[in-house]
């Protein structure tokens, strides 16, 4: 093996080195925009994302899909933030200004993506709570009356539902969550949205 290929075999094992270091960094910034993308959602509801017990999963597939659903912007950030932490962690600049540097970098993508992330939460929620939700239709039996409304949770053996009414009936319903156990309703029905 030359000089020149162990060079460039050394050049791809530092990048991947530096690739995984950063790795955990990009992990925690992807939850912190699923946590805040259903707080911000959840609490337009008037639901607390910690009595729901969201888990730690969900929450970063909820941050994962942040950028198809909520924001262009990540599309940009995530790239970028990625770029210039690898560049930075790569280059020769002096240590002194590389931390400043590196933190002022990772500072603002922090409060980038949480703004981002729970400005998409919200707009979200308001597409929901509006005529173009996009939850799902329920229909049950509760103390025998038909009612309907719109499923915004399902935690354990509890629905969260929005906007209960009497089935047939045009008035919009409540603008509050109402809890229903599984064990006080019967005949329950989903129908996804149109």
């Amino acid at each position: 093996m030359n000089a020149r290929e162990s060079d460039s075999s050394h050049t791809e094992y530092t990048l991947l080195t530096a690739l995984v270091a950063l790795l955990p960094l990009y992990v925690i910034y992807i939850f912190l925009s699923g946590w805040a993308f259903n707080d911000y959602y959840f609490r337009f509801f008037g639901l607390d994302p910690r009595f729901l017990d969201i888990g730690f999963h969900d929450t970063l597939l909820r941050g994962f899909t942040v950028m198809f659903v909520g924001s262009a912007w990540m599309w940009i950030i995530y790239p970028l933030l990625f770029a210039t932490t690898l560049f930075l962690s790569r280059s020769r600049i002096r240590a002194r200004y590389k931390i400043p540097t590196m933190l002022v970098i990772l500072v603002g993508a922090l409060l980038s993506i949480y703004y981002l992330s729970s400005s998409a939460g919200e707009q979200k929620a308001r597409i929901d709570k509006g005529t173009k939700t996009t939850l799902p239709t329920m229909t049950f039996n509760y103390q025998h009356r038909a009612l309907t409304g719109r499923l915004v949770y399902l935690k354990g053996d509890l629905y969260f539902v929005d906007r209960v009414r009497a089935q047939g009936s045009d008035d919009g319903g409540g603008l509050q969550i109402t809890i229903y156990r599984t064990s006080e309703i019967d005949d329950v029905q989903m129908t996804e949205h149109q």
